[in-house]
């Protein structure tokens, strides 16, 4: 019963992958504030209560809101998402921060956090743990090794210690209203922006995953090689394939053009 028991824990963790919509229909549809704004005092633990009130932008297909901040050093971004079903798909996929410092809506360097690891997962929720949590997203949160990275011009692609030597950190939280809460910071210097950088820079914000054809009845997870469920980068539990023609495409995530802020802004 033991045994049974952790395997549905795993695929329940890995079905709240599928509970995402099955149309593109509202992707693009986002309620910016105002852009990049001035940080002071922000502490990268993922407990936004350092933020005020600013989250202020938001992805509305994912019902998740984000803020970008920065000094004279480093960027920040906060995410909150209060959906149960979007917090296991943040905890297995991860929230997603890129920048593009040509300004344009293209690829960049990017950090991917939190990913609970799978095989520590299975450790903490194992029948054998006297210390099991009851919430899954507990276990998710405690399960986390690592920050990926991608893009970064002196930084491999994949893993990197989350406490490394670049500079880039992460944190996250379920805070008092049952919210997952993100924080993450970048220093400029790894994007090859100094202080007083004044051209426009796109970022693009998302929680990761992928998005099944319109009116397709046909998707379903697949394993893939080098990655648990076929995810693009080779990590985490969720993703989709398909057996028809039409395919399943990344989330497109929501983009904000902006300029760094001068201090006290």
């Amino acid at each position: 019963m033991a045994q049974l028991r952790d395997t549905i824990l795993i695929i329940t963790l890995a079905w709240c992958m599928l509970a995402l919509p099955t149309s593109s229909h509202g992707q693009r549809k986002n309620s910016q504030g105002p852009g990049v704004t001035w940080a002071e005092g922000i502490v990268v633990d993922g407990n936004l209560a350092d933020w005020g009130d600013s989250l202020t932008n938001r992805h509305d297909s994912q019902d998740l809101q984000y803020q970008i901040k920065n000094d004279g050093t480093n960027l920040y971004v906060a995410m909150r998402v209060v959906d149960r079903d979007r917090q296991m798909q943040a905890l297995s996929q991860g929230f997603s921060f890129m920048v593009n410092t040509d300004g344009k809506r293209r690829p960049g360097p990017t950090v991917v956090y939190p990913i609970a690891d799978r095989l520590s997962f299975r450790s903490i929720m194992s029948a054998d743990n006297d210390d099991r949590p009851e919430d899954m997203r507990v276990a998710g949160l405690q399960s986390i090794r690592a920050i990926y990275v991608l893009r970064f011009e002196e930084i491999l692609d994949g893993q990197i210690s989350l406490d490394n030597d670049y500079g880039i950190q992460a944190g996250a939280k379920i805070d008092s209203t049952d919210a997952l809460c993100l924080e993450a910071t970048v220093p400029l210097r790894r994007l090859g922006i100094e202080r007083g950088y004044d051209r426009p820079l796109a970022f693009n914000i998302k929680i990761n995953g992928m998005i099944a054809p319109r009116g397709n009845p046909n998707t379903r997870a697949v394993r893939q090689p080098g990655g648990y469920y076929g995810y693009p980068y080779g990590y985490g539990y969720g993703g989709y394939g398909q057996q028809t023609p039409s395919r399943p495409r990344e989330e497109p995530g929501s983009w904000l053009i902006s300029v760094l802020s001068p201090p006290n802004h």
